[in-house]
Formats: structure tokens, sequence, C-alpha cells
């Protein structure tokens, strides 16, 4: 802090230089000034102290003051973004609200039309070639047995009925074999059955003495040509993967869609 010379400094100093000429009475008449000129220094001294003090300690206020101000308007800030997110999940909210009283109604609606998913898939896997029954049946009663549970959710009705759809519509595409036991004639024969999509379902033992495909029409087995017996044969084989695969002649009848 810099020092200025004040008034009652500039008249001790003149005194003090005065005083060297002064004689010893005018000396000690001259003290108690001196004394009091030194007394008023000091206390200009302490005031001026006092003065830089207030002004570091207002200046230490300024700063937390314009802290405190950047603090209030960032919380500001921060309230008005949190008031458009609580607007935003009151709409939510009210949107969910609005679509839980509309369940009911929609679950009214879909129940019908799940009911007759099933209806159509059940008469079309009757209709369809006799492969895996047991299986598709056996999915069909699990698919009813969801729809009587009330506590299924619908959604997962749903979803077992479409993963039905699409089991169904694989077989369409896709080259199968494998082993049974049938009744031909008076006779339990094993056979490996050959299913070639939905083209031609064929049956044959491994002695090829039987070799028979399903008729759409008539809906029954019917033996097929023994020129036919080689090709079903190398057809059973490259669908167990026991030979490369290669061109397969199946007998087929024609498929007629009314």
């Amino acid at each position: 802090m810099k020092r200025v010379l004040t008034p009652a400094r500039s008249v001790i100093a003149a005194t003090l230089v005065a005083g060297l000429t002064l004689p010893a009475v005018a000396q000690g008449q001259l003290r108690p000034a001196l004394n009091t000129g030194e007394q008023a220094t000091r206390n200009a001294e302490r005031t001026q102290e006092r003065i830089n003090q207030l002004d570091d300690e207002r200046s230490d206020m300024v700063g937390e003051f314009r802290t405190l101000l950047q603090r209030k308007q960032a919380a500001e800030l921060y309230a008005r973004q949190q008031e458009k997110v609580v607007e935003s999940q009151r709409r939510e909210l009210a949107s969910l609200t609005d679509q839980l009283g509309r369940v009911d109604e929609i679950t009214a609606q879909t129940v019908p039309m799940l009911l007759d998913l099933i209806t159509d898939l059940e008469a079309f896997v009757e209709a369809d070639l006799p492969f895996r029954l047991d299986d598709r049946r056996a999915r069909l009663e699990t698919i009813q047995t969801a729809m009587d549970s009330a506590d299924v959710p619908i959604v997962e009705k749903y979803r077992l009925i479409i993963e039905a759809y699409q089991a169904e519509m694989e077989y369409g595409r896709t080259v199968d074999t494998w082993p049974e036991t049938v009744t031909i004639g008076d006779n339990e024969v094993k056979v490996d059955m050959f299913l070639y999509g939905r083209v031609a379902l064929v049956r044959m033992s491994p002695d090829r003495r039987y070799a028979q495909r399903y008729d759409r029409a008539t809906r029954e087995w019917v033996d097929v040509e023994s020129k036919f017996k080689a090709d079903i044969e190398k057809a059973i084989k490259i669908a167990q993967g026991r030979t490369t695969p290669g061109v397969i002649y199946a007998p087929a009848a024609k498929l007629s869609v009314e």
C-alpha cells in the first residue's frame, strides 16, 4: 500500500526543522504540539488501514455476490428445463392413462380375430398333407390352452399364433425325411417318410417293398410305380445327408385350390 505525506506529517516535519534552531524553552512549548501531531498521524494511519481493510472486504463480497448470482442463474435455467421435462412426463402419463383405459376395448376386438386365426389354422392342418400331425396338432392344443387361460397376456397368445403360422409356412419350402411305423394293409411297416415341401409326400420301406404317395384328391395313400423307387430312395438319402445333393424326382399330383 502506497503511503502519502499527510498535512499533519508536513507540519511536524516543518516544525522539527524549525525546532532545531529554537531555544530550549521554545522547544519545551513545542513538544505538546508535536505529540498531538504525531498522535493525529497514527490515528490517520489506522483510519487508512481500516479503509484498506474495508475495501478488501468489499472486493471479496463483490466476488462472492457475482458467484452467487451465477449459481442463481444456473439454478433458474435448470429449473426451467426441469419444468419442460415434467410437462413432457405429464403428457406421456396422460397418454398412457388413456391407452390403459382402452385396453379392455382393444382386447375385446382382438380376441375374436385370434380365434378366427386359430380356426383357419386348424382347418388348414386337417386339409393339408398328413405329415408330422402329432407335432402340428400339439402346437394347436398349446395355443388353445393359452387362449383359455386368463393368466396368459394377449400379446403372448398372439405370438404363439404367429409362430404356428410361421412353422406351417416353413414346411412349404422344406425337404425333410423321418422314420415312422405305419399300417399298410394288415401289416405294421417301418418306412422312411419323405416330404418335398407341399409338392409331394411319399413313404417307402428300406427294402423298397412298399412305396406309396399321398393322393390329395382321394386323401388316400396309393402305390407308386416301381420306376420311381430309385428316385425316392435317392431323395431320402439326400434329405438324410447321406449323399450329395442332386436333382430330385418325386411322384406328385396336380395341386388345385378351390
